[in-house]
């Protein structure tokens, strides 16, 4: 199976996945409360702005914005072997904690960026984990609510949402409302999110190969898996979705 590709560039927005190896339930609360302060150590020593998270029992889901176009690589490496030592020294184990690489789409903001954020939220409520993203710990939304800086990273399209926290808030809640209506489409194998314009031109941009997959996300968005390795992309043809 060939590797995933790492596209990525200056300011780009990520949705990144880390599953665990085999797909095993490994996590409970101490290791959540452990990968929480290494996510917080990553976040400072590779200046990502984090947007949102959420940690399931065997993976985990992170929004954040890259300061330049070489930080998502050594950033997420640094992030999975940092904890994966720390957890393998916590449990006294042994062998491979990750299935592999992380996974990373690349999210266009204007169309897709709260959305992003409330299908991290909706994880644990989609796996009647929760009733709400509210009653769920280990995500990243009670410090959205709260606007928790020592925790997120506030995007300024999330503070034009309102004058006052509690504006914001309640705008996007009224974004979940929207978002746990439509049937949620993995966004791990995805490689770009967004309109048709912005897939396009990212997959011009990085060269990939003729054969795409594209997944209509409702909305006018579009997810688009491309297999890399292919000629080059002088002009990459539509989609029929």
């Amino acid at each position: 199976m060939s590797r995933p590709s790492r596209f990525s560039y200056m300011h780009a927005v990520h949705h990144a996945t880390l599953r665990c190896n085999n797909r095993e339930f490994l996590f409970n609360v101490p290791s959540f409360e452990l990968f929480l302060d290494t996510l917080q150590k990553t976040r400072e020593k590779f200046s990502v702005k984090l947007y949102n998270y959420c940690l399931m029992t065997n993976h985990v889901h992170l929004l954040f914005k890259v300061p330049d176009a070489t930080t998502l690589s050594p950033a997420m490496h640094w992030l999975s072997t940092s904890f994966s030592r720390r957890f393998n020294k916590f449990r006294q184990r042994n062998g491979h904690l990750w299935e592999g690489r992380f996974r990373s789409t690349i999210i266009e903001e204007d169309s897709y960026f709260f959305r992003c954020m409330a299908y991290i939220d909706l994880n644990p409520v989609r796996a009647k984990m929760a009733a709400s993203p509210l009653e769920y710990t280990w995500s990243g939304h009670r410090a959205l609510r709260d606007e928790d800086p020592a925790v997120l990273d506030f995007h300024t399209l999330y503070l034009h949402e309102g004058r006052t926290a509690k504006e914001r808030y309640k705008s996007y809640l009224s974004i979940l409302e929207e978002e746990i209506k439509r049937p949620p489409i993995p966004l791990a194998n995805q490689y770009f999110v967004g309109r048709w314009r912005f897939v396009s031109r990212m997959a011009t941009r990085f060269r990939c190969g003729r054969r795409t997959t594209a997944s209509d996300i409702s909305g006018g968005v579009i997810g688009i898996r491309l297999k890399v390795g292919g000629p080059r992309l002088p002009a990459l043809c539509k989609p029929t979705l």
